[in-house]
């Protein structure tokens, strides 16, 4: 288990990562286009994180819970680090029920290449 710092260090390396995706890939910049979100985090061995999706950017990144969340992931710091690590991909993840995302369908679509 990660503690705080850590999990922090990896939601920071996630955005990034993710900001990259965005800045190299035409195909999402466009898909994610005048998309606007609040993402909450839930890690169920180590707090809740929040951040904005907006047009492509992330921003605004908090600890603690969110009252106003479109979006809402449940993981553990765990399969936080597996994912980021390569060690397991996001379908399986998803799959064996180690990351739960409370969306609406078109949203997951969106969101899909975050991981």
């Amino acid at each position: 288990m990660a503690d705080k710092d850590e999990v922090k260090s990896m939601l920071e390396e996630l955005i990034e990562t993710f900001e990259e995706k965005i800045e190299n890939n035409d195909k999402l910049k466009d898909r994610l286009q005048e998309f606007e979100r609040n993402i909450a985090i839930n890690f169920e061995d180590d707090g809740d994180y929040s951040f904005h999706l907006s047009d492509g950017e992330i921003s605004d990144l908090k600890e603690g819970k969110t009252k106003r969340a479109d979006i809402t992931i449940t993981t553990d710091s765990e399969t936080l680090h597996a994912l980021m690590s390569g060690d397991m991909k996001a379908m399986e993840a998803y799959a064996r029920k180690k990351v739960r995302v409370d969306a609406p369908f078109l949203d997951l679509l969106k969101i899909k290449d975050m991981f």
